[in-house]
């Protein structure tokens, strides 16, 4: 019970737009052929984390790419009910590098000025706070569709492969530009931001020690959408990344805005 009132208040957390990162936590990064994972789904900022609801109608896709295919992974959802937190068991069967990725269906989301002003600068939405300067409707409340899309890495026993450096086309999407397993002794790596196919300028991401989760650090991402981020030894990870556009051809809200993260354990 205690588990189902803690996803119930995640809830009604994340539609008010107060706790903004989401990820996928694999109960264990490293696997060996044949395992099998229990990846939760987490929402939360700081110190405030809490299990997501999960439910069938909130799922876009789940799916797991590896070395040479990609194959559905929804039959593995177990969805939250009144005793239970929603949670998904990953079967992974071939060995090499592998992604883990979820995309949601949008949800509505209304804010008045104030804190829609403020959740924007926050996040570093930057193109959503010029288009309200242009329009003059800064002073308005703020209505947005947002959309969560997630990735998690996940090694399969020791030899890694770089299908996890490439993109795997969600709308927005933080890509690593190197295995986070073939660092070495490397204090540091680069990630590239994806919006629509395309590197993103100017957006803020930021990377978290999930074993520390008050500890977050800001990145701004240059021109390529590229941000070099400091990544202690033997550690687990999360980056996240929020971005958005106005949607003129869309009745329900003004604009549309995706969640994204990686969460990964470098070596």
């Amino acid at each position: 019970m205690l588990r189902s009132l803690i996803t119930a208040a995640s809830f009604l957390i994340s539609t008010s737009a107060a706790a903004h990162s989401f990820w996928l936590e694999p109960e264990q990064h490293q696997l060996e052929p044949g395992d099998q994972v229990v990846v939760d789904f987490k929402v939360g900022d700081g110190e405030n984390i809490n299990d997501w609801g999960l439910y069938w109608e909130r799922i876009a896709a789940l799916q797991l790419y590896g070395p040479a295919l990609i194959a559905d992974q929804q039959t593995g959802v177990r969805t939250t009910a009144e005793e239970e937190v929603g949670t998904a068991r990953i079967a992974v069967s071939l060995p090499g590098s592998h992604i883990l990725a979820f995309a949601s269906n949008p949800s509505f989301s209304e804010l008045e000025a104030e804190r829609f002003n403020r959740y924007l600068v926050n996040e570093g939405l930057g193109a959503i706070v010029a288009h309200r300067a242009q329009q003059g409707t800064s002073d308005q409340s703020g209505t947005e569709l947002y959309a969560r899309r997630a990735k998690t890495l996940l090694q399969v026993g020791s030899n890694t492969t770089e299908n996890v450096t490439k993109p795997i086309g969600q709308t927005l999407e933080i890509v690593p530009l190197e295995n986070p397993l073939d660092l070495g002794s490397a204090h540091s790596m680069a990630f590239q931001v994806m919006w629509r196919g395309n590197p993103l300028e100017g957006a803020l991401l930021t990377a978290t020690p999930l074993t520390e989760p008050g500890n977050t650090t800001p990145y701004t991402t240059d021109a390529d959408g590229k941000a070099i981020v400091a990544l202690a030894s033997g550690s687990r990870y999360l980056l996240s990344v929020v971005w958005g556009e106005p949607a003129p051809n869309d009745a329900r809200a003004d604009y549309f805005t995706v969640f994204s993260s990686l969460t990964f354990e470098r070596n």
